[in-house]
C-alpha cells in the first residue's frame, strides 16, 4: 500500500497537473490581487499566517486561492522529492561504470530539482518567520532591532539636493541616514541601498501622511501601502538644506529564507549552465 502511495506520489504525471494546478491558481489569483491591490499588498510586510487569521474570515471570496496555492506547491515539493530520490537510486549502482564527469551530468537533474525544494523551503520560510518592523527617523534616535548589535542610534541625517540648474531643482535627490551600532561601527543608509545589520536587513523609507495619519503609524494601527514613496538618481549637489518633506522611516526586516532562495537559484542557475554546456560533449562521447 505504502510502496503504491509512493509511486504515485512521484508519478510524472502527478507533477504535470501540480503544475497546472499551481499555474490555474496563480493565473486567478493575480485577478484577484490586480483588483483588490491594497488588500494583497499587506503580505509585503505581514506573515501569511496572521494575513489570513485576519481575512480568511472576513474576505474567505478573495483569499480562499492563497493557502490553496500553498497546498498545491507542498504536494509538488513532496512530489519533487520522490522523482529526485527514485532517479538517484537508480543511478547510485552505475557511479562505478562510468566516468565521474559522466555521472555527475547524469545526476545533475536531480539535483536541480533538490535545489527546487530548498528555493521553495527558503519562501516558505520567508512568507511564515518573517518580520517587518518600521519605526520614524530622528537624529540622536536609539532603535532596538535585535541581536547582537540590537541598538542602533541615528547619529545623522543628511539630504542631497539637485542643483539650481536642474529641472527638478530643490527635490531631493538621495538621503543618507548614519547609523552607529553598540560597537561604535558606523554604516550609511540611502534610499535602494540597504545594509545588513547583525542579519536584519535595514532599508530607508519614507512616506507622507496627514498628522492623524502619522499618529495612527506611531501606535501601529494604520497601513502605510500606497503611500510610500522613494528616490534614487545621480547626485548633483549636495547641501544641508531642510524641507518638510515627509516623514523618514527605517524599514528592519528579518528574512530567515532569502539566503536560501538566494544560494538555491545561484547554484541551479550554474548547474543548469553547465549541464546545458556540456550535454553536446556527453552525447557525442556516448554515441561512439
Amino acid at each position: 500500500m505504502l510502496k503504491k502511495i509512493w509511486q504515485i506520489s512521484g508519478d510524472i504525471k502527478v507533477s504535470f497537473f501540480l503544475l497546472i494546478s499551481a499555474s490555474a491558481t496563480l493565473f486567478i489569483g493575480s485577478i484577484y490581487a490586480n483588483r483588490h491591490f491594497s488588500l494583497f499588498r499587506e503580505l509585503n510586510r505581514v506573515r501569511v499566517q496572521d494575513w489570513l487569521s485576519i481575512h480568511m474570515n472576513s474576505k474567505p471570496e478573495l483569499v480562499w486561492w492563497v493557502p490553496v496555492l500553498f497546498i498545491i506547491m507542498g504536494f509538488l515539493g513532496i512530489n519533487t522529492f520522490i522523482c529526485a530520490f527514485d532517479r538517484v537510486s537508480r543511478l547510485l549502482p552505475q557511479r562505478k561504470l562510468m566516468p565521474e564527469k559522466n555521472f555527475f551530468y547524469l545526476i545533475t537533474p536531480s539535483i536541480i530539482h533538490c535545489l527546487f525544494i530548498v528555493i521553495m523551503i527558503g519562501h516558505l520560510l520567508t512568507f511564515t518567520l518573517g518580520k517587518w518592523e518600521t519605526s520614524h527617523l530622528e537624529h540622536g534616535l536609539k532603535i532596538d532591532i535585535g541581536g547582537k548589535r540590537q541598538l542602533i542610534t541615528i547619529t545623522n541625517i543628511k539630504h542631497r539636493f539637485y542643483s539650481e540648474n536642474s529641472g527638478m531643482k530643490n527635490r531631493i535627490s538621495q538621503t543618507i541616514v548614519t547609523i552607529k551600532d553598540n560597537e561604535d561601527k558606523t554604516i550609511d543608509l540611502q534610499y535602494v541601498k540597504p545594509v545588513i545589520v547583525d542579519g536584519k536587513y535595514l532599508f530607508l523609507d519614507k512616506i507622507k501622511k496627514r498628522k492623524k495619519d502619522i499618529k495612527q503609524i506611531e501606535a501601529g494601527t494604520i497601513n502605510t501601502e500606497n503611500k510610500e514613496t522613494c528616490n534614487k538618481a545621480h547626485v548633483y549637489l549636495e547641501n544641508k538644506k531642510e524641507k518638510k518633506d515627509g516623514k523618514l522611516l527605517l524599514l528592519i526586516v528579518s528574512d530567515p529564507g532569502l539566503m536560501l532562495i538566494i544560494t538555491g537559484l545561484f547554484l541551479t542557475l550554474c548547474l543548469m549552465l553547465w549541464y546545458f554546456l556540456i550535454q553536446p560533449s556527453y552525447r557525442k562521447n556516448n554515441n561512439h
